[in-house]
């Protein structure tokens, strides 16, 4: 009697399955004959059979991603108290092969949720050897098979894990069907694992597919849905798609709350999740009310022991040294440290990550002796559970780096961070090529501070190890301009496969880019009322930049990242030639600080490594100093001032240099270094400085067309009463087009009435492509205006490209809030419908407006705005402007350069010659000085 006084008290312990206990309860009464033990088993099976399809639904079926890698399956449902019961209920029976099978799945199951992980490995391999010595298959056999790769996933035995995790796909697939719901939980499972192994666009595409299959298989509100959403939130969350992930796991957690009780532990997790999104994101009180109410609830429902419990305990305490609490930390960390350990082993990579939590602490507290055997125990854990290219490896041995160099060990902090920095260039060739542009600013976004803290670290050590310098820069170079780089090789792969599929498929592209483009001009209620969705059409945009980009292996290839060695491009130096990389970057100093450097890597033919001059002032540079640049140069006073503190550290480095190749970083876009003068003598007089967009492409010859053919476009007709007209710009390109007509030049030319959007959006491919018209750059948008320039303000707040533009023919009806909603020739190209225009062939963009080089300013970027959508539209120079200047100087500039162009050949020679010689007329820089030529 005593087994059932046991089965008693452990059914009816369970709420959800009290009635189950009350039936089991009622046909206990008399066990002594076999045909009602028979009975008996027979109700179990059948109430048994309905708790796993309960149970498949939420735990062992699906692994379940959390954002500490913590065990990926809700670990106590309940259910595992039917199986206990059953299981006992059946161990002294006779029964066949398949229900022997059986019951070593119910229990292999029952001890891998209680986290006897050892025990579950046996039970199920037993499981399955039964099933498969004795040739039978069905469902049960399948979930085995998913359920040992969920186990050793759990156990961060990753390579047995996807073993398991593709047979259980392929499995199903073949018995069940890619529309069925176990196939739809087995696409999960893989993507789980596969984001937590670092293979990010693999897990992508089984998570899309697995939410697509479970979506329509089990319905929009179901817990294998909300799984599924969970997991891919997770993901994006990887990958720095914060927004993304907020709004899918939303949809999750919304699911769930429907369908569980938000006290249940699956809940539980996406409100985890959700708090460390929210860190992540910096909503530190949301994300720390969130923490402790589930700290409360773990503590009360599954006891300060439990792994969950330290899960809790572990993010919060991560949280509370962002927020500045640090005397609640070291508590929390060791607490959640010695559950781990207690519960998974020391050879786990929950362990490991504990490890590093409580050393990089003590690290953050300058306790560096009691950091470095901490994170040396769990690089080494995290190597024998992950592997040596996981993410999580390489990001340990940065944290190594950084503690060998706190403790003055500089040859072994320099050996890890150039290990831990080639590796990062692997994931970058790795996981760039098919994401979309967005996608790849979200995952650089996430990387790009490894790289500051190194050149923190390279420069601070300059003075003892002078390689270091050649190291920055060469990594440098290899990541300026990535995005955008990366972006014009997918493009030109395309256009040059001679694939016509693909073709079609990239021109569909464009046409939903501008389809978009004319949507941003609607508000919210607009959109509404004409019942758009730009949501979607901005998804389904996204999804096919992102389908072309993975269409073939040719982009891939295409896309591998140029690293140019230092030697290289010193070689392409001339005697009396040198080359500066401006280098901006935060200053590291154990955390980071409010302090902004810039470095100036200085190259010529004579040096072994860079000469660098660091410029410790960067905050000011882009504050203060600016504005007073910026000041004087428009009040066209002298300027005293801006020499010393943009260029007085630089100038000892390139003395006895006549020609400067120069790649500017930062605050150093914005400024025209040729208009620095000290003792009444310009930059412009002392050097020929030539500007480019990465120093890495000095002396790459300029791609030529075969055709002399050039477009020409300006003097709008404005209409409306808000905008100046510009007559000086007809005078310009009258006699630039003379000059290119004498030079056998084809000329296309729209002036007045026809210097229309739809016109310049005709454009294809000129040798050179002159604009002359008003430019303008919003820094800031007024949330209380409607329409700025015609694009909602809404829209244009989120994206420099839509806060840039031009203004052509019949743009005063936009500034008078008259244009047509419908219409995509209102007078405004903005710069993201720049971005496309034909421009692959075409040497030079002439942007001769106003503040065309101006935009936001991105570290290792370049300015997003008119100059960046110019140069993604694929311009290999652009001539624009910093600041606004008069009709009559810019005509004088322009044609005295085209005349000394097509005279010469020689563009930046030709361009000097016009500035000296306008110069010569107007003293101050404000009417020379404005215009800047940029290679690409």
């Amino acid at each position: 009697m005593r087994l059932i006084a046991t089965l008693i008290i452990l059914l009816t312990a369970t709420c959800s399955y009290a009635q189950f206990g009350k039936l089991l309860k009622e046909k206990a009464k008399n066990l002594a004959s076999q045909e009602n033990i028979n009975k008996l088993k027979g109700l179990a099976g059948d109430k048994l059979n309905e708790a796993r399809a309960e149970m498949d639904s939420t735990s062992f079926s699906f692994a379940i991603s959390v954002n500490d890698n913590a065990d990926f399956f809700d670990t106590d449902t309940g259910s595992d108290k039917v199986l206990k019961a059953f299981t006992n209920l059946q161990t002294n029976e006779e029964s066949t092969e398949e229900e022997k099978a059986r019951r070593l799945l119910d229990a292999g199951e029952l001890a891998y949720a209680k986290g006897y992980y050892n025990k579950a490995e046996v039970l199920l391999t037993s499981a399955m050897l039964k099933y498969e010595t004795n040739s039978i298959s069905g469902v049960n056999y399948l979930t085995t098979i998913s359920d040992l790769g969920l186990l050793y996933g759990t156990m961060g035995r990753y390579a047995k894990s996807e073993e398991f995790n593709i047979k259980a796909l392929e499995k199903r697939k073949e018995e069940l069907g890619e529309k069925s719901a176990g196939y739809g939980a087995s696409l999960n499972n893989l993507a789980v694992l596969q984001k937590e192994t670092g293979r990010y666009n693999e897990a992508e595409k089984n998570a899309k597919q697995a939410v697509e299959v479970l979506r329509a298989a089990s319905g929009e509100e179901s817990m294998p849905l909300a799984i599924a959403l969970n997991n891919e939130a997770m993901l994006y969350q990887a990958v720095g798609r914060y927004e993304q992930a907020d709004e899918i796991l939303k949809n999750a957690i919304a699911i769930s709350k429907e369908l569980q009780s938000e006290k249940s532990n699956n809940h539980q997790k996406f409100l985890s999740n959700q708090a460390f999104l929210y860190q992540e994101m910096g909503k530190y009180e949301q994300s720390e009310e969130i923490y402790n109410e589930l700290m409360r609830v773990k503590e009360r429902r599954l006891g300060s022991n439990h792994p969950d419990y330290a899960h809790t305990i572990s993010n919060l305490a991560s949280l509370y040294i962002q927020m500045g609490k640090v005397d609640k930390v070291e508590g929390l960390l060791k607490e959640a440290r010695d559950i781990y350990k207690k519960k998974f082993g020391d050879e786990h990579s929950l362990y490991a990550s504990s490890l590093s939590d409580l050393g990089n602490f003590y690290r953050f507290s300058k306790r560096y002796d009691e950091a470095k055997p901490l994170l040396e125990e769990a690089v080494e854990i995290k190597l024998k559970a992950l592997g040596k290219d996981h993410p999580e490896y390489v990001q340990g041995k940065e944290d190594m780096a950084i503690v060998e160099w706190k403790l003055g060990n500089i040859a072994e902090a320099k050996k890890l961070y150039l290990e831990t920095l080639n590796q990062s260039l692997d994931f970058i060739n790795e996981y760039f090529p098919p994401m979309s542009e967005s996608e790849k600013t979200k995952y650089w976004d996430k990387l790009r501070p490894r790289f500051e803290r190194f050149y923190s670290f390279a420069f601070d050590q300059s003075e003892s190890d002078k390689a270091l310098v050649k190291d920055v820069y060469e990594y440098h170079i290899a990541t300026k301009g990535l995005l955008l780089n990366s972006t014009n090789k997918i493009k030109s792969k395309i256009l040059n496969s001679g694939d016509k599929a693909l073709i079609d498929e990239y021109l569909l592209w464009i046409d939903q880019k501008q389809t978009l483009a004319q949507y941003y001009a609607y508000s919210k209620e607009e959109l509404e009322e004409q019942n758009i969705n730009r949501d979607s059409l901005e998804s389904a945009t996204n999804q096919s930049e992102k389908r072309l980009s993975e269409k073939s292996d040719l982009f891939s290839e295409g896309y591998q990242l140029k690293q140019v060695t230092f030697e290289e491009v010193k070689a392409k130096l001339k005697e009396g030639q040198g080359a500066i990389e401006f280098v901006r970057y935060r200053y590291f100093d154990n955390t980071w600080t409010d302090e902004v450097y810039y470095a100036a890597l200085v190259l010529s033919s004579t040096t072994s490594v860079p000469d660098v001059a660091i410029l410790k002032n960067g905050a000011h540079l882009e504050t203060r100093y600016f504005k007073y640049y910026n000041n004087v140069i428009h009040q066209k006073l002298e300027d005293t001032y801006s020499y010393d503190q943009y260029w007085a550290t630089i100038s000892p480095l390139v003395t006895g240099k006549r020609t400067l190749f120069v790649s500017t970083d930062g605050i150093y876009n914005q400024i025209n270094l040729n208009t620095l003068s000290k003792d009444g003598k310009s930059l412009l007089e002392q050097y020929d400085i030539h500007y480019l967009g990465s120093s890495k492409n000095l002396g790459a010859a300029s791609i030529s067309t075969s055709t002399k053919n050039s477009f020409l476009i300006g003097n709008p007709t404005f209409g409306g009463s808000e905008i100046a007209p510009l007559p000086g710009t007809k005078s310009e390109l009258l006699a630039v087009s003379k000059l290119m007509t004498s030079n056998g030049y084809k000329i296309s030319q729209y002036l007045a009435a026809d210097a229309t959007e739809v016109n310049i959006k005709k454009v294809d491919n000129p040798a050179i492509l002159h604009i002359a018209t008003h430019g303008y750059f919003l820094q800031d948008v007024d949330g209380n205006k409607e329409k700025v320039f015609g694009i909602s303000a809404e829209s244009a707040k989120n994206n420099p490209l839509l806060r840039s533009g031009l203004l052509l023919a019949n743009a005063g009806t936009v500034a008078d809030q008259m244009a047509s909603l419908n219409d995509s020739n209102n007078g405004v190209l903005t710069a993201y419908e720049a971005t496309n225009l034909k421009l692959d062939n075409t040497n030079l963009v002439v942007l001769s407006a106003c503040e065309t080089a101006v935009g936001d300013v991105k570290a290792g970027e370049g300015v997003y705005g008119l100059q960046r959508a110019f140069l993604s539209a694929g311009a290999k120079s652009l001539l624009m402007s910093l600041w606004k200047v008069s009709d009559e100087a810019t005509q004088e500039l322009m044609t005295s350069f085209y005349a000394n162009w097509l005279k010469s050949g020689n563009r930046q020679k030709a361009f000097k010659q016009a500035q000296l010689s306008l110069k010569s007329k107007y003293k101050d820089p404000y009417f020379w000085g404005a215009f800047v030529l940029v290679e690409n």
